[in-house]
């Protein structure tokens, strides 16, 4: 039997995180089959190294209707404990993935229809994060849906949040006690267990498609279509700052870890680190003729990003730092790449060639110009979905 809450809020009203009443799900573990990946990596000096079986490790995701030829990565997040992948799909499901053997453990919202009382997403899922404990995950995207599910009880549904505007992306503070959510609307949406006391954030931009706390949540950073970055105080709804950033649509931001230093990638091709204690601009790189989708952090001195031109850039943080460069470029992806995420040493993308791919970012070390390579007969691998 099967119980679930749905909290139906107007477009403009506050989100509010209620008593959650549970829904059961079921998961089945299948192990990959064997796939040969096709990757290569090129160093700032233009030197190509052929990486196949080496640095990249390729999976496929399954489809869960037998009439869908392939499934388009559209989301990834990395469960911060490190045992689990979640990975959405254009076919409106989310696989939770065993972060080591790559195999499925649970899929999550294979029955939600628009129609249906069954829990999950009707339409593209554009965005998924955990709290910082990994107890809870939370997805949204262009159904304007918040499904909060439950790890604990075997990622059944915590809580359903409908009739938002079509969303872009979903942060947990780092507190895990507020999500804030950003789409197709002027309006930072925040949601919390004290709805009435959360501020209301709105701005001048009415295509957001990025957000991100700060780690010691005193700032949330949010930008979109007109390029400007947006600082708010979460906790008062006070206006920080406002800077133009971008000469085009900002698409993924993300602060440094313990830092008040803010990365941003945008449709402009160019890569931005921003201190947002001293309001100052720290750098500016134009990594690609093309878009940038996505960004993520893999340490204190080196950036990923990945977009329009089919390949992830690896760029280093200057000793002055300021001065970015591109260190090396992972290239095997034939369509563009819509998310990015670092998990134990792991580089991991999904996009529309629907293709997933693990990189070793343990053999792409070493100083620019250099790779450094290992031996792995490891070659990749099918991901089978649970019927």
């Amino acid at each position: 039997m099967k119980h679930k809450s749905n909290i139906i809020l107007r477009r403009r009203s506050a989100l509010a995180l209620g008593v959650a009443v549970l829904a059961s799900t079921s998961g089945v573990v299948r192990h990959a089959a064997a796939e040969t990946p096709s990757s290569a990596v090129r160093t700032a000096g233009g030197t190509e190294f052929d990486a196949a079986p080496i640095v990249s490790r390729v999976y496929r995701l399954q489809p869960v209707d037998s009439q869908v030829e392939r499934v388009v990565v559209t989301a990834i997040a990395v469960d911060p404990r490190g045992d689990f992948l979640a990975v959405a799909g254009d076919d409106h499901v989310i696989r939770i993935l065993n972060a080591e053997t790559m195999s499925v453990a649970y899929v999550l919202g294979e029955g939600g229809s628009e129609k249906s009382s069954n829990p999950g997403h009707f339409d593209w899922i554009r965005t998924m994060a955990f709290d910082s404990s990994g107890a809870r995950l939370v997805s949204a995207g262009n159904d304007g849906q918040m499904i909060l599910w439950d790890r604990r009880r075997d990622f059944t549904v915590l809580q359903e949040i409908a009739s938002a505007p079509a969303l872009a992306c979903v942060r947990f503070a780092g507190s895990g006690q507020q999500i804030a959510a950003v789409g197709f609307d002027s309006q930072v949406f925040l949601i919390g267990k004290a709805a009435s006391t959360l501020p209301k954030l709105t701005c001048d931009c009415v295509d957001l498609r990025c957000c991100a706390y700060r780690d010691d949540g005193r700032m949330l950073a949010v930008a979109g279509r007109n390029g400007h970055l947006h600082l708010f105080d979460p906790a008062t709804g006070n206006t920080i700052a406002e800077k133009e950033l971008h000469s085009a649509r900002v698409r993924d931001v993300a602060f440094m870890p313990n830092s008040g230093v803010l990365v941003s990638v945008s449709e402009d091709g160019e890569m931005v680190r921003f201190d947002t204690d001293r309001q100052t601009l720290l750098s500016r790189q134009r990594i690609t003729s093309g878009r940038l989708f996505s960004l993520a952090i893999v340490d204190s001195h080196t950036l990923a990003t990945a977009g329009s031109d089919d390949e992830i850039h690896l760029v280093r943080v200057g000793e002055d730092n300021q001065r970015l460069s591109t260190h090396a470029t992972l290239i095997g992806h034939v369509g563009s790449i819509s998310t990015l995420v670092v998990s134990n040493g792991t580089l991991i993308s999904g996009g529309f060639d629907a293709t997933l791919r693990r990189w070793d970012l343990a053999r792409i070390a070493g100083p620019e110009n250099k790779i450094a390579l290992g031996n792995d007969s490891d070659n990749g691998g099918l991901i089978q979905a649970p019927r």
